[in-house]
């Protein structure tokens, strides 16, 4: 699975809205403020991050961004989903017919694996992550 950087930017924001959007919902000029990434990506991935409903937006004054649930319930999967899209497995396929048995081992032990992966990103939380302690 290739990660892009606009999931690093995606937790950044997520990590952000966290640990700073305790009095009420941030702009994205606050969310914005000290961070190093591209401004013009930041609204993109603010409204991915609300489409996946894992930021929730206000309207109006005093409006902005708030988590949609606490850190403890969103987890590195979905944060990748929502930005990135649904990933799919590895699929190999057989150049040669007298290869299909070999292929189809290695499918299996690609998806065995993939799903692996899978587990240990949604165990993942934003709350571990704020931690510096994912694997606790």
């Amino acid at each position: 699975m290739n990660i892009s950087r606009s999931v690093s930017y995606a937790v950044g924001i997520l990590l952000k809205v966290a640990q700073d959007g305790g009095d009420g919902p941030l702009t994205a000029a606050q969310i914005a403020k000290g961070a190093k990434f591209p401004p013009r990506f930041l609204y993109r991935v603010l409204r991915r991050l609300v489409d996946a409903q894992l930021l929730r937006g206000v309207s109006g004054p005093g409006g902005g961004y708030l988590l949609a649930r606490p850190t403890t319930k969103i987890n590195l999967l979905e944060i990748i989903i929502a930005v990135e899209g649904a990933h799919q497995s590895m699929q190999l396929h057989a150049v040669h017919p007298r290869d299909r048995g070999a292929i189809s081992a290695i499918n299996a032990a690609l998806t065995k694996e993939h799903a692996t992966m899978d587990r240990g990103l949604k165990k993942l939380t934003l709350a571990k992550i704020a931690r510096g302690k994912p694997g606790k």
